[in-house]
């Protein structure tokens, strides 16, 4: 019965062995793909969304995930600027530069004096 545990327990840690660079790949590009997560695709080519006039294929601005963390901490912290709405979600300050006029369209936020503060009805 040793044996059979012993042969297992190097199967089974062989096999962790064979998986963790796998695993490392995922996470950074799971992290690869948090940032790209609202990049500006037009310069790609094709038309872009301000010369055809609508944003084109995709979800709206202002629906992701990140928007919704950033509403969630304007909620609890309200009067916060742009910057500081990036460090706290962990994105790049120019990504929240543009995920707040999304909420902003919504009616979920408003900009005073440069800070962000959550609409009283959201």
């Amino acid at each position: 019965m040793s044996d059979f545990l012993t042969e297992k327990r190097d199967e089974i840690q062989a096999r962790l062995d064979e998986l963790a660079p796998l695993i490392a790949e995922h996470d950074r590009l799971q992290r690869a793909l948090d940032a790209l997560d609202g990049v500006d695709n037009s310069g790609s080519g094709g038309r872009s969304a301000e010369k055809s006039g609508s944003r084109g294929a995709g979800r709206p601005r202002g629906s992701g995930e990140r928007s919704r963390q950033a509403l969630a901490l304007l909620r609890q912290e309200p009067g916060l600027g742009a910057a500081e709405v990036a460090r706290r979600i962990g994105v790049h300050p120019n990504y929240a530069y543009r995920i707040l006029p999304g909420l902003e369209e919504q009616g979920l936020v408003e900009k005073k004096e440069r800070l962000w503060y959550p609409k009283e009805a959201a």
